[in-house]
């Protein structure tokens, strides 16, 4: 009986374990993202650069690991293959009036989930173009 204790208390920590949220996205602000719903407050706009920084950490990770830095998904949409794109607003627009409405023209964030529920892409629906370079 004491074996199958200690056994079913290691599995247990492994699965803790492993729906935590690994180190290099701890520094990110995940709390004032996650209160920010549907970037009403125009908090995740200021969190923009952070979410830059660790954009690319996030490229293979679980589904569960995006869930616990950026919180539920404002909207999403189901691929075929079961493949999946959250969508995070980062700035006010017309989902602040109607959440209930289809997709607003409002900058955000698009994670999308292959179907194995890894992160295969993260884009902005308005990419911010870099200004030219004087020739």
């Amino acid at each position: 009986m004491a074996k199958r204790s200690i056994i079913a208390q290691s599995i247990g920590l492994l699965l803790l374990a492993a729906c935590t949220t690994p180190d290099s996205l701890k520094d990110f602000d995940s709390t004032t993202w996650k209160n920010d719903r549907f970037g009403c407050d125009n908090q995740r706009a200021e969190l923009v650069d952070d979410f830059e920084l660790i954009r690319k950490e996030m490229y293979g990770k679980k589904e569960y690991v995006v869930r616990n830095v950026l919180g539920k998904p404002d909207s999403e949409e189901l691929m075929e293959r079961s493949q999946r794109i959250y969508f995070y607003y980062i700035e006010p627009g017309a989902q602040c009036q109607d959440r209930r409405t289809r997709m607003s023209e409002a900058n955000r964030v698009q994670v999308r989930i292959n179907s194995l529920g890894k992160v295969s892409e993260i884009t902005y629906y308005k990419p911010v173009t870099e200004t030219a370079k004087p020739e």
